[in-house]
């Protein structure tokens, strides 16, 4: 009974192409958006946002090609350890996303309003930053299309680890070091930051089961 459950799941996720292709595309546009609204609220980004900032700030590249750079790195040891997290979806992320964040940031990011943002409006966009991430995050994750570099790595490690050391363990671990070198590098680490690293699982959780399953599987998918 049960194995007939997974290959009906299986079954039905292969059939939605037509829904999953187009919503991982539309969840990286709105991810990147997502990067330059945080980036905007002076209020810090997410772990791998702040590192590539951080040395996008002290190489004089883009946040886009930095990380390029970073993800061509990490991609060396997940396809050393476990290829099967590798998929379309991990070069959407791979090549898209920081672009993608490029492009939003030369379209908005020198408006007059972002000059000089007073406390409400920076926390505006540090709310619309997170609640856009969790959506995008949602709806990439729900794909299922393979995960980039940097999300593939953690779950890697964690499942090498026989269970002794747990996925929450493993993620805190590696945000950690994105964080260090964000901040060593000159980003900036705030409020954002933190709730980006720690706070975010709920409402992700939230989006998968109101939302983004519903939309690409149907609702008596799970």
């Amino acid at each position: 009974m049960e194995m007939n459950v997974e290959l009906g799941m299986e079954e039905k996720t292969s059939s939605r192409l037509g829904r999953r292709v187009p919503a991982i595309l539309g969840a990286h546009i709105l991810m990147g958006l997502a990067v330059v609204l945080m980036r905007l609220s002076l209020f810090g980004n997410d772990p791998f946002s702040c590192m590539n900032l951080g040395y996008a700030g002290v190489s004089g590249l883009s946040y886009g090609t930095c990380v390029i750079i970073f993800n061509l790195a990490l991609i060396i040891p997940v396809a050393l350890l476990d290829r099967s997290y590798l998929r379309f979806g991990t070069l959407i992320n791979m090549f898209m996303l920081g672009l993608i964040a490029d492009f939003w940031y030369a379209l908005i990011g020198d408006l007059s309003i972002f000059a000089e943002p007073d406390l409400s409006l920076r926390g505006m966009l540090l709310a619309g930053g997170v609640v856009l991430t969790c959506f995008s995050c949602s709806l990439y994750m729900s794909s299922r299309l393979g995960m980039g570099p940097y999300d593939a790595i953690g779950w890697i490690l964690a499942e090498r680890s026989g269970g002794r050391v747990p996925f929450r363990i493993v993620r805190i671990l590696i945000d950690a070091c994105a964080v260090s070198i964000g901040f060593a590098c000159g980003s900036i680490v705030g409020v954002g930051t933190l709730v980006m690293a720690c706070g975010t699982g709920p409402l992700i959780e939230f989006f998968n089961q109101k939302v983004s399953l519903p939309l690409l599987y149907g609702k008596r998918m799970l």
